[in-house]
């Protein structure tokens, strides 16, 4: 196998895991979500109706047991992160110096010193490679059966939403107002007393009012 094919593949599985770390996001959004809904949904369902609450409560426990698995699922894959990597490069680089001071000081070729350095170098390669493949593939199938489970969850979600929505309407509905009173009409109002005129008295004359 050529170097270039062996460095490639190395590289290749180092990227994997960032984008396996980052496909992540998604589901724990996800799963926040509708773990969300589901505590909102158990704190505002009545419990009043029984047919209502035995065909709420079961998928309700369902939910959270789904809830739950998915939740471990995807903490595994998180969690799964040890990968192998290559020597840091001044110790690779020490290690080519010690195989030629080596060569040298026996007497022999020193292209059989950079020989077996490479050879080294490519198993070291190899063995990464190959580990943090086995790393990769274990969490992409855990974050394969996290998804799973999360629909399984959306899915358990949607159906206990019917019992919960049948709930709500039937002892949530408005009731219907009571007619206000008719405001009764007041009385016609009496006419205001006018106050009596004075009189003007005239002596030997009979008195007579003053008139406005």
């Amino acid at each position: 196998m050529q170097f270039d094919f062996l460095k490639d593949r190395y590289d290749f599985e180092l990227e994997r895991k960032d984008k396996l770390t980052a496909a992540l996001t998604l589901p724990v959004g996800v799963l926040t979500g509708l773990g969300s809904l589901l505590a909102v949904m158990a704190r505002s369902f009545t419990f009043r109706d029984p047919v209502l609450t035995w065909t709420f409560v079961p998928l309700v426990i369902a939910d959270v047991l789904s809830f739950f698995i998915c939740l471990l699922y995807l903490v595994r894959a998180y969690h799964r992160q040890t990968y192998i990597h290559l020597p840091l490069l001044a110790q690779l680089q020490e290690a080519e110096e010690e195989l030629q001071n080596y060569y040298r000081a026996t007497g022999d070729d020193a292209a059989l010193a950079d020989e077996e350095f490479a050879a080294n170098l490519r198993r070291r390669i190899i063995q990464s490679a190959d580990r943090n493949t086995e790393n990769n593939d274990v969490r992409s199938d855990l974050l394969y059966w996290a998804r799973v489970w999360l629909f399984v969850i959306l899915w358990i979600t949607a159906f206990a939403g019917i019992p919960y929505v049948a709930d709500h309407v039937r002892f949530f509905m408005p009731t219907q107002q009571a007619p206000k009173p008719s405001q009764t009409q007041p009385a016609s109002v009496p006419q205001k007393p006018e106050f009596p005129q004075n009189r003007v008295v005239k002596e030997g004359g009979s008195p007579t009012t003053i008139k406005k």
